[in-house]
């Protein structure tokens, strides 16, 4: 498994996907691929509130959320899905569409057509 970081390239609609900085792994560092779609293992939610702040400021995009984890090839079965978002107008985090916010889950999947769910196992 590959350890990475997945975020929305609103420029190309597609995935990008860079390599993990820093002490906890989960910084930004530089861009390695874009993908259409991917999956992450063990995924850690992260949104820097100071680029956040800066974009609600400036009203200019900014990469400043992303989802780190662990990629893998396929998805198990028996999850429980629910599709996800980041708007940086809204909330400080990522949520669901119902506007719930998401704590943990144990696989994103970031598709083709440019949706991002969250599975978790069943209780």
């Amino acid at each position: 498994m590959t350890r990475a970081i997945v975020y929305k390239n609103l420029r190309r609609g597609d995935w990008s996907i860079a390599t993990p900085t820093g002490r906890e792994g989960t910084g930004r560092g530089k861009v390695t691929d874009h993908r259409a779609s991917v999956i992450l293992q063990n995924p850690v939610f992260i949104v820097q509130e100071s680029g956040r702040q800066r974009v609600l400021r400036v009203k200019q995009r900014e990469v400043h959320a992303w989802v780190c984890g662990d990629i893998v090839d396929a998805l198990p079965a028996g999850l429980v899905a629910r599709e996800i978002t980041y708007n940086p107008y809204r909330c400080g985090s990522f949520t669901a569409r119902d506007g719930a916010p998401i704590g943990t889950c144990d696989f994103v999947e970031f598709t083709e057509s440019g949706v991002a769910i969250a599975y978790a196992r069943e209780a």
